[in-house]
């Protein structure tokens, strides 16, 4: 395989994680209503799993957001360097690896959110069941 097969692979696994963590996390938001008692108040592990799925939103916004702006100015810079050189910004960028960071560091941060969320639902779960 090339590299650009290989990134194409990624970008594959990476969009399908996104698309199925956002449906994860508005399951986990229904599952939690489930538990919401009679004055609308939450047990404390639901109430941290909301927090979590709030967290995971948050994230999922903020890692569309980082790799956009980072990508932009990015691009400007390098846009702003070629037309002092050649009076045009058509020409060839090469992307180093560290304008992706941002976004992977949200990318991360928002699967971790989703999974402690689920942690909480089924803990909360767990004690029901046994108490």
């Amino acid at each position: 395989m090339t590299g650009k097969e290989l990134w194409k692979q990624y970008q594959d696994y990476t969009r399908d994680l996104t698309e199925h963590g956002r449906k994860l996390g508005f399951a986990g938001v229904a599952v939690c209503w489930l538990f919401k008692r009679t004055d609308l108040t939450f047990p404390l592990m639901i109430y941290l799993a909301l927090f979590f799925f709030v967290g995971f939103f948050m994230a999922d916004v903020l890692q569309g957001l980082s790799g956009a702006l980072t990508l932009k100015f990015f691009t400007q810079y390098h846009e702003k360097k070629l037309w002092l050189n050649t009076h045009s910004i058509e020409g060839d960028i090469q992307k180093p690896r560290w304008v992706d960071w941002p976004a992977q560091f949200f990318f991360i941060v928002k699967i971790v959110f989703l999974i402690i969320a689920f942690i909480f639902i089924g803990l909360f779960i767990l004690t029901r069941v046994l108490c």
